[in-house]
């Protein structure tokens, strides 16, 4: 049984960055330009350091033509690694900003897409969290780290090489001195900060969820006085949250012993350095170069060393992005493309074949389900609360993919039809209907083929809603929300996209349940003017809605008798 969860433990690091470069696809020159310029500022940068020598041993030995042209080339080098350094850093922000914007696109609409089992399997402000905080702190160390880390590991790297072609004696013994405790601080921090890290994520994550999803649930908790309890449970997120940032803290203050090691570093290589140039082994501008090329190194490495803690983090942001890419199918190639598959006909019969489907492993709410709804057919699937009823609904619709078995419309597979067209041929209408912040008119254009407004209109007569509509303040113009329009208006409005989408298989999900008898009649009236030839699966436990289908799938077992033949029989 499939069960997408999402990443809670952190992956490989390499791993990670090999799912991440299919994503760089069409960045390759700004990154090519970015790399060049990084280079070029660096070595502009080491540049300044061993310009600075060269003028020392011109001003010591008295070559006041070469002392001008030297602080001249000085001068140049500092202008130039400025604006070399610059534009590096606007480059690279620049592209990490436009990598990142696909990445956010890619998200939203993977999430958009994603199966109904995988959103109601998560806490919907845990995906919030992912589409939201994960990216923007990715965003946050593309501009602010991210540079700071380029630029220090190209300058240690090339100073290391400028320092070996003046003394590679001096040079080995400078790093002997210093990378291997060095190394030793960083290993550590390192092996302890991507724990860490997670935690502090995952801690971040229930604490956001928490928060968001407590919001429009406020007036349930306040009802059922679940207030206490509810800041019980957001106390203990916080105060998970509070013991992981405390150990983040102390991690990163152990990349502090990294001072003492410089110190150490230092106070050696200016005795070695006195020694060397008195000897007449290495002039005074080398060794001037030495002690500012190492006090450099020290500071480079330190700022590498500082940015492993981000870099660590926006490693576990970036892994986790990625995993709910994976899990909803965003991170496939080509997720973003046009319509694949199949096309399908505007009629057909529906088909399940062995079907089975369960929420938990060894509990299945269907098991070896067969059953053939013909096309026009009027079908009325009927059971107790729990019986299995909306989850068939919804694997006749495509919603849910079976665990086994086939459910295959006009001859097609559901599960390997592209969504937009199989959501343009089968159309479910729910219970809760959701609406989003905006005009009657934008609600109701909210189906498949993206109608315009003379569309809306045409259908609202067609259904015998002007009445309702002109009711409203403003009629398609009238902002609604959910809170605004009752639940039934709301079935209404669910029932005029169907209309728009104009389906061959319509199915209603306890359309009429709850609804006042005046409101249920005009649901009823815009069903009757909506049926026509196209298939009707009606889901109901009310005796006048399954009166009004010709057969009947009592659920659960799955048997299936014609509900016309019995009135007649009982007649």
């Amino acid at each position: 049984m499939a069960d997408p969860t999402l990443l809670t433990d952190l992956p490989d690091q390499r791993a990670v960055f090999r799912r991440a470069v299919p994503f760089l696809a069409g960045h390759r020159l700004a990154l090519a330009v970015t790399l060049l310029l990084n280079l070029a500022g660096a070595a502009a940068a080491v540049g300044v350091t061993a310009a600075i020598g060269r003028v020392v041993d011109a001003a010591g030995g008295g070559d006041r033509p070469g002392l001008l042209r030297r602080v001249l080339l000085l001068l140049l080098l500092v202008a130039g690694s400025g604006v070399l350094t610059w534009l590096s850093r606007y480059w690279l922000i620049r592209t990490g900003e436009h990598v990142l914007a696909g990445l956010r696109e890619r998200a939203a609409a993977a999430v958009g897409a994603a199966p109904l089992r995988f959103l109601e399997a998560h806490r919907s402000g845990e995906l919030l969290r992912r589409l939201t905080g994960e990216i923007n702190g990715l965003a946050s160390f593309a501009a602010a780290t991210l540079p700071d880390l380029a630029t220090a590991a190209t300058v240690l790297l090339l100073t290391v090489v400028m320092l070996a072609l003046y003394s590679w004696l001096l040079t080995a013994l400078l790093l002997l001195a210093f990378i291997p405790p060095a190394l030793l601080i960083v290993r550590a921090f390192h092996r302890r900060a991507g724990a860490v890290y997670a935690e502090v994520a995952s801690a971040e994550a229930a604490v956001s969820s928490g928060f968001a999803e407590s919001l429009p649930a406020q007036e349930q908790l306040r009802i059922s006085g679940s207030v206490p309890r509810w800041l019980e449970r957001f106390a203990r997120d916080n105060d998970r949250l509070q013991k992981a940032q405390s150990t983040e803290v102390r991690t990163e203050l152990r990349l502090n012993q990294l001072a003492l090691a410089q110190a150490v570093c230092v106070a050696g290589l200016l005795v070695l350095g006195a020694v060397m140039v008195g000897r007449g082994a290495l002039s005074v501008g080398a060794a001037v170069v030495f002690v500012l090329a190492a006090r450099d190194i020290f500071h480079r490495f330190e700022d590498l060393a500082g940015a492993i803690g981000d870099a660590r983090e926006a490693h576990v942001r970036l892994a986790r992005l990625l995993d709910l890419l994976r899990v909803t199918g965003g991170e496939r190639a080509g997720a973003s493309a046009g319509t694949t598959g199949p096309d399908l006909p505007a009629r057909g019969e529906l088909i399940l074949t062995e079907v089975g489907f369960g929420y938990r492993e060894g509990r299945n709410v269907l098991d070896g389900l067969t059953l053939t709804v013909d096309s026009g057919e009027r079908l009325v699937i009927a059971g107790e609360t729990g019986s299995g009823k909306s989850t068939l609904g919804k694997l006749l619709a495509g919603l849910y993919a079976s665990d086994h078995g086939t459910v295959r419309f006009a001859g097609h597979d559901l599960a390997a039809v592209d969504a937009a067209r199989l959501r343009s041929r089968i159309v479910l209408v729910p219970q809760e209907v959701p609406l989003v912040d905006g005009t009657l008119a934008e609600n109701l254009a909210m189906a498949a083929g993206s109608p315009d407004r003379a569309a809306v209109a045409r259908t609202v007569d067609l259904l015998g809603l002007a009445d309702w509509v002109n009711s409203l303040p403003y009629g398609l113009d009238t902002t609604v929300s959910t809170r605004t329009l009752s639940a039934g208006e709301r079935q209404l409005v669910a029932v005029a996209r169907a209309a728009l989408t104009d389906p061959a298989v319509l199915i209603l999900d306890e359309a009429t349940a709850g609804v006042d008898h005046g409101t249920a009649a005009r649901i009823e009236e815009a069903l009757s003017a909506l049926a026509d030839d196209r298939t009707l699966i009606v889901i109901a436990h009310r005796a006048d809605t399954v009166a009004r289908g010709r057969r009947l799938l009592e659920m659960p077992g799955g048997r299936l008798t014609d509900i016309v033949r019995e009135t007649a029989d009982s007649a």
